[in-house]
C-alpha cells in the first residue's frame, strides 16, 4: 500500500503517516455513518423527536444536511 505524506494527529500520539486508502475509507464509512443516521433521523415521528428533544424543524435541517458534513 502507497503511503503519502499526510499526517494525522492523534490523540495520544505526536503524528503518523496515513495512507491514502485509509483516508478514502474512514471518509466514506463517514459518509455512510450520516446518511443513515439522518434517514433514520427524518424517519422519527414527533413522540420519538420530542423524546430526543429535538423539534420537526430540527430533524429536517440535519436530515437534508451534505453527508460530507
Amino acid at each position: 500500500m502507497t503511503t503519502i505524506s499526510l499526517t494525522r494527529s492523534v490523540p495520544g500520539m505526536h503524528r503518523r503517516h496515513v495512507s491514502l486508502a485509509a483516508l478514502v475509507r474512514d471518509h466514506l464509512a463517514r459518509a455512510w455513518r450520516n446518511f443513515t443516521t439522518r434517514r433514520d433521523l427524518a424517519e422519527m415521528d414527533d413522540r420519538m423527536l420530542k423524546d430526543l428533544g429535538i423539534s420537526r424543524a430540527q430533524a429536517h435541517f440535519e436530515a437534508n444536511r451534505s453527508i460530507w458534513r
